[in-house]
């Protein structure tokens, strides 16, 4: 089989199953049952490519036709600049979720060995770019499904990080940080069937679906970090766009945390929300 005439037949398999970047995953399917370099297929398109080859890429290909996640047949996705290890479980990372890290490491400057928990550490991706950032900082991880800690102490083994299986009901003992911080369940029930499949039947529905009240996750978060966190302790939550209309009423969940900012990503969006225990 040649590479070209096989990336092509690809694509078009993926074009009709309804995949957005067709060629692009081609390509990276290609790369990932060869092991040649993506960019060495592309300018080579002449390349003889071996049945053994040929066999796993197609089944790869019959995957991703399926609209299976393309990062969980790759078994990896970039974060921070970090491969965070990912598959069914967990969440993917999203480069949105960068505005969560960036927030994070401003309002940690100036603070020596700094406490942080993180609630729904999923993959662990947000963990692993504060460890790489901050490594004096004391870095817990709580985490309630033992499918998605899996991924997480797959990733945070080395990183000195504790994590712990609780859910936010469970009152994990969490006393005295600098910051809480979490990427919550944001999408409504009105938003579910709206999602691509690659995220409506793939991902898990525990890290995306808050049901149908917007900000219950957030009312939840607010009471854990009332209790967790030292006086002017921050929590630092990303937002939905069901949680972004509602700005107004997140200003107010908590008689102890007082709002202080709302971030809004490259679209203009509030993307991620910030409050200071009084």
């Amino acid at each position: 089989m040649i590479a070209g005439a096989w990336l092509d037949r690809a694509a078009q398999t993926l074009r009709e199953a309804g995949v957005e970047a067709p060629r692009r995953d081609a390509v990276l399917l290609l790369a990932r049952a060869s092991g040649i370099d993506k960019a060495r297929l592309l300018s080579h398109p002449d390349l003889n490519i071996s049945p053994t080859v040929v066999s796993e890429v197609e089944r790869l290909l019959a995957r991703r036709a399926r609209r299976e996640p393309l990062q969980y047949i790759l078994g990896v996705q970039e974060f921070w600049g970090l491969p965070v290890r990912v598959g069914p479980g967990c969440l993917i990372p999203r480069p949105e979720t960068e505005h969560l890290v960036e927030t994070a490491l401003r309002l940690l400057e100036g603070c020596e060995r700094p406490g942080v928990a993180e609630v729904g550490t999923g993959s662990g991706c947000v963990l692993m770019a504060l460890a790489k950032e901050r490594p004096d900082a004391r870095l817990v991880g709580v985490e309630r499904e033992a499918a998605a800690l899996a991924w997480s102490r797959l990733n945070l083994p080395a990183r000195g990080v504790l994590l712990v299986r609780a859910d936010m009901a469970d009152r994990p003992p969490l006393r005295g940080l600098d910051l809480v911080v979490s990427n919550p369940p944001y999408i409504t029930d009105a938003e579910w069937d709206m999602l691509q499949p690659e995220v409506r039947d793939h991902e898990p529905g525990f890290a995306l679906r808050c049901g149908t009240d917007a900000l219950g996750p957030y009312r939840a978060l607010m009471s854990l970090a009332a209790s967790a966190l030292r006086p002017k302790g921050f929590l630092l939550c990303e937002l939905g766009v069901a949680q972004a209309r509602r700005a107004a009423s997140l200003r107010r969940l908590h008689p102890g945390l007082l709002w202080q900012e709302g971030i809004r990503d490259l679209a203009g969006r509030l993307r991620v929300a910030v409050w200071e225990k009084r």
